[in-house]
């Protein structure tokens, strides 16, 4: 069996992987010269598996206005969410459909499947630790969600409760004790009014582990074929052509996992995948020789942004800006970056060097329901692993195992019916 894979980010490199372990013949396609290039490689490098949230949340339809005027002008600049106008008018049908699915039904019951397969992804990172022994900077570190309001922190209990009640693990923490486990937050300890604690939660750099994994997946057979756009697509009963150029490679089966992108690829043979760009920031910077970097993945819900320590960099992550496919990195948003190191980590930005500050944009393929698309579509032999929104690396691993099983004929150990192309 041969499969062709568009795209070479964490989907398409874990599926190519898992494929490849099946034994399938696979021929990877990537537009960039080399993999994880766009959206994996530099995002929170949070594995946000205990409570991994949709953004149809409940209430969001009230908060647009607000997000839309804070994008206007000089607001902008303090914006944790840009909408553009244009882009808003052009997302109409999608934000029709993303808004249908903010309901408090919807929300929750997402939020489970998320979790369900962000648990799987886990298991399945687990055995490949074993199996490959590569490394990524992996901590098992939990994760720390902290409040600055009193009402911010009652607001997030509803969801609590049905995590709690679906399997997940947390525990509540007052002011004393996120700083006894959290001593870096001590210089904002005055601010905080409480804290969640996933003690379950990992985090690691998708980049690093995306590169190992691909040079083992070569190992196993995959080709990789980098600097190489795809152009088109077609389909018959025999099987998948994909034109790169002015050459076609012919294959039994086709993975659309190209991010952002894989919508427009697929429109083309008439498969329907709404997905939206979402253009997130974030900056590595060195620890240096700080003597108290984050013991957890820190997300501040106050501010919106998620401080993660990587290696031997510190990589703060955050923002939602609808700007269409445009992801170079504006100024004004890095400045922005900056002030949330300083409303987090006071001591730190004090003493980190600027200079040394690397930027990142990229956009992140946002379904309109918060659901990954996996599996099957309307047409036969052409598959899709693409529309992870923000929580990409959280469900990487899963989501590529079970649709490689999938595919090679194997039963899938979770049920990725929720996660199918069909439900659109």
């Amino acid at each position: 069996m041969k499969v062709a894979i568009i795209g070479a980010g964490l989907q398409g490199v874990c599926t190519a992987y898992y494929l490849a372990k099946a034994g399938v013949e696979v021929t990877v396609l990537e537009r960039n010269d080399g993999p994880a290039l766009e959206a994996s490689f530099g995002n929170g490098g949070y594995l946000q598996a205990e409570c991994p949230e949709t953004w149809n949340q409940p209430g969001i339809l009230g908060a647009l206005p607000k997000w839309w005027w804070s994008s206007l002008g000089r607001n902008r600049k303090d914006a944790a969410k840009l909408l553009r106008t244009a882009e808003l008018l052009r997302l109409l049908p999608w934000g029709v459909r993303f808004l249908r699915a903010s309901n408090a039904e919807t929300f929750f019951r997402n939020v489970v499947h998320n979790r369900e397969l962000a648990q799987y992804t886990l298991a399945c990172m687990a055995a490949l630790r074993r199996e490959t022994s590569i490394e990524y900077a992996h901590r098992a570190c939990g994760s720390l969600f902290i409040f600055r309001s009193q009402g911010a922190l009652e607001g997030f209990a509803p969801l609590l409760d049905h995590l709690g009640n679906n399997g997940a693990e947390w525990r509540h923490l007052d002011r004393d004790e996120i700083l006894q486990s959290e001593p870096s937050l001590g210089p904002i300890g005055g601010s905080l009014q409480g804290g969640i604690l996933f003690p379950n939660d990992e985090s690691g750099d998708s980049y690093r582990f995306c590169q190992a994994l691909a040079e083992v997946a070569s190992r196993l057979g995959v080709q990789f074929e980098y600097g190489e756009e795809v152009s088109g697509i077609a389909a018959d009963n025999g099987g998948v052509s994909v034109r790169v150029g002015t050459e076609e490679l012919r294959a039994d089966a086709l993975v659309i996992a190209a991010g952002t992108h894989s919508g427009r690829l697929a429109a083309a043979i008439g498969v329907r995948l709404p997905i939206a760009p979402a253009k997130g920031y974030s900056l590595t910077i060195p620890v240096g020789d700080w003597p108290n970097p984050p013991r957890h993945v820190i997300a501040d819900t106050g501010v919106h942004a998620g401080i993660n320590v990587l290696g031997d960099a510190l990589r703060i992550a955050g923002t939602a800006d609808f700007c269409g496919f445009d992801a170079r990195i504006d100024p004004d948003r890095i400045d922005y970056m900056v002030r949330l190191v300083e409303a987090v980590l006071p001591e730190f930005a004090q003493a980190m060097d600027r200079s040394a500050i690397r930027p990142f944009a990229g956009l992140r393929p946002l379904s309109t329901d918060g659901l990954p698309i996996i599996g099957a579509t309307r047409v036969p032999n052409v598959y899709a692993n693409t529309g992870h929104g923000g929580l990409g690396w959280t469900l990487a691993a899963g989501s590529a195992k079970a649709l490689a099983d999938r595919i090679s004929g194997s039963a899938p150990a979770i049920d990725i019916a929720p996660f199918s192309p069909l439900r659109f």
